[in-house]
């Protein structure tokens, strides 16, 4: 989409020349119009208005006149509200130039350098017009006297400064304003080479790249595969809510499809502690040609208990926690929370506990502050508001009758646990316990659309990678499914992808096959199949738009992950992504490019690396996911679909 930026004073015409972006079939983006938009709809906008300049707000609606009358008496004060609504109107501009699908696009703005728009633009334009033109303009649109027009006009940027910082000048002196409509049609024409864009159709469809949403392009019967995936991935991300539960549910599934565990033989898997899994099917070539592995990992952030949890204060009993993984703490606070995990007691036994998945169950949650009294807590940043030990899980109320002791609560819970798992206080010193939210898996909107869980980050990319070696038959290429464990702590551990678990089922593998495990990793190609951030509109800020993926647009192939620097990437080279666009254009599948955010907004990783070090080309693909790492998260049923073709169309590849 090419993209003109138009400016100019009040009255210049400025209006006329979006007026016909838009006739011509483009996106015209008026700036003021959006600005008096969010007057309207946008609360804390008003409010700093208010706050900034007293008078101006009544009953929650601004006065415009009479802010006008303020901020174009004094240029200091309308530098002060540019700086206020400038950001507002920048984002909105973003979010509607990313949801459309038009040819070209303008965005009118007087302050269109001000606000940084004009970084957007590929040509900037500004309309010029004599001085009693526009104030006459003025007094007939507005409604205001020849003084008040004449004040708005010279608290403006001149002429000069306008030509000196645009590429180009339009003059609006035409006799009549049916000619001025003509004269901005053929300045667009020239300037958005409009001719030429439709006389060199065909070359610009071949050569240029054009993404389309994927319900644009998807067959009828990718469709109703999708809905079909989907049912069944939402099945299985609301029975795993941690990595045990994924080994044990895919463990059990592969068996079925008759896979045992590792031996010389055909459908294999290797089981790491209960934390890990790994999954082959051995292709019809040997080993030593390499295999193709999909590496996606199973754990998800969360609440884990501390070893000694539970305590009583002010008549309520608690789990004390250490959070696991990127979160944002406050996001845990008054969400309902169920209990999994195991214990292993000291008699050797280990228990299995689940509570708050079931109808009947009760649930759990951590408190937060009530408004009333938070004014000390709003003062401070997203992140100071809600602490790490102040994520503590709120268990019950209820003392145990007629005991006299202390921590009459406390015990009172501890005797139910006793009663239903045989456990005792010491008993959480050797516990894996750890509190996610509670519920199943729901489709989301009126189109149900997309998908809401927890832990979509990575289980998503696991299901998409284990589901196609069920129905696999003898592939070329031996292919591999790795559901690690540890990723969102940095892979490490005895059940991580830096782990020697994978070298050492791989040399398993080998030896069974007669091959070599050092030519086998040479010649082996892997997608680290994990989600990628998708572009939320409502944080256009962070991300640059055309190197980031989007709901809709298929899965995500990533050449680098990593931060900033690309620091903890794989950075994959040109031939392994000239790979990967040739399998899925090959059998269809709707895929996109991005990146994770802006250079230096922060960034993320995946286990790719770790296969890289190994000594295997290794690219990173999956699906985007808005609202990631936060207790609910939300994916794309399309995407969803095209990340398990993808997956499955590449252990299929020869």
């Amino acid at each position: 989409m090419k993209i003109l930026g138009i400016t100019g004073g009040s009255g210049s015409g400025k209006t006329t020349l979006l007026r016909a972006v838009e006739r011509l079939g483009g996106l015209g983006l008026d700036c003021d119009a959006i600005y008096h938009r969010l007057l309207e709809t946008d609360a804390a906008l008003v409010a700093a208005i208010g706050a900034r300049f007293p008078g101006t707000v009544r009953d929650g609606r601004v006065d415009r006149p009479a802010l006008a009358a303020v901020v174009f008496a004094d240029p200091a004060e309308l530098a002060a509200l540019d700086a206020l609504t400038h950001e507002a109107v920048a984002r909105e501009v973003r979010r509607r130039l990313w949801q459309s699908e038009a040819p070209f696009a303008a965005i009118d703005a007087i302050g269109l350098f001000e606000s940084g728009l004009a970084a957007l633009c590929d040509e900037t334009v500004c309309v010029l017009a004599p001085e009693e033109t526009r104030i006459e303009r003025l007094i007939r649109r507005d409604g205001i006297s020849r003084e008040r027009a004449l004040a708005r006009i010279r608290a403006q940027k001149s002429d000069e400064a306008l030509r000196a910082q645009c590429g180009h000048a339009l003059w609006a002196d035409a006799p009549t304003p049916e000619a001025f409509q003509q004269q901005c049609e053929q300045f667009l024409k020239g300037v958005l080479m409009m001719e030429e864009t439709k006389k060199f159709a065909k070359e610009r469809e071949a050569l240029l790249s054009s993404p389309k949403n994927g319900y644009d392009r998807i067959s009828e019967a990718d469709l109703a595969a999708m809905e079909s995936y989907c049912k069944e991935y939402m099945k299985f991300i609301s029975d795993c809510k941690m990595e045990r539960e994924a080994v044990k549910w895919t463990i059990e599934a592969a068996e079925k499809a008759g896979f045992r565990e590792l031996k010389p033989g055909d459908r294999v898997y290797g089981n790491n502690h209960n934390k890990s899994v790994i999954f082959a099917v051995v292709g019809s070539e040997s080993l030593n040609e390499g295999t193709h592995i999909c590496a996606a990992h199973i754990d998800s952030p969360r609440l884990d208990l501390k070893p000694n949890p539970l305590y009583e204060d002010a008549g309520m009993a608690y789990f004390k926690t250490h959070y696991y993984g990127g979160i944002k703490k406050y996001q845990w606070t008054t969400t309902p929370l169920a209990i999994h995990g195991v214990v292993a007691k000291k008699d050797g036994t280990v228990v299995t506990v689940t509570v708050g998945e079931e109808p009947g169950d009760p649930i759990f949650c951590v408190t937060d502050l009530l408004v009333h009294l938070s004014a000390d807590q709003m003062r401070k940043t997203l992140a100071e508001g809600v602490t790490g030990e102040n994520l503590r899980i709120l268990l019950g109320s209820r003392p145990l009758k007629d005991d006299e002791g202390a921590d009459r609560v406390k015990f009172a819970i501890l005797m139910l646990l006793n009663e239903k798992y045989g456990l005792t206080e010491e008993d959480f010193l050797s516990a894996e316990l750890t509190m996610v939210p509670a519920g199943p898996a729901r489709e989301v909107g009126f189109d149900r659309s997309l998908i809401a869980a927890y832990g979509h980050d990575d289980r998503v990319c696991a299901y998409a990678a284990f589901k196609p070696l069920l129905d696999l038959g003898t592939p070329v290429k031996t292919a591999v499914c790795v559901l690690a464990d540890k990723e969102e702590i940095g892979s490490v551990g005895i059940s991580g992808m830096q782990s020697q678990y994978f070298e050492m089922f791989m040399e398993d593998l080998c030896e069974a096959t007669g091959a070599s495990k050092r030519r086998c990793f040479e010649h082996s190609f892997c997608l680290s199949a994990d989600v990628s951030n998708a572009f939320d509109p409502l944080y256009a800020e962070t991300c640059d738009p055309t190197n980031n993926t989007k709901i809709n647009y298929g899965t995500g192939i990533f050449k680098y992950t990593g931060a900033r620097g690309k620091s903890g990437s794989s950075d994959a080279a040109a031939e392994v992504m000239g790979y990967v666009r040739r399998i899925f254009a090959k059998h269809d599948v709707i895929w996109q490019t991005g990146e994770l955010g802006k250079v230096d907004q922060g960034g993320g990783g995946t286990v790719a690396c770790y296969m890289a070090n190994r000594n295997i080309e290794t690219v990173d693909a999956g699906v985007p996911v808005l609202s990631m790492h936060a207790p609910m998260e939300i994916v794309s049923k399309l995407d969803t679909y095209m990340t398990f073709k993808g997956m499955k169309v590449f252990y299929e590849e020869n």
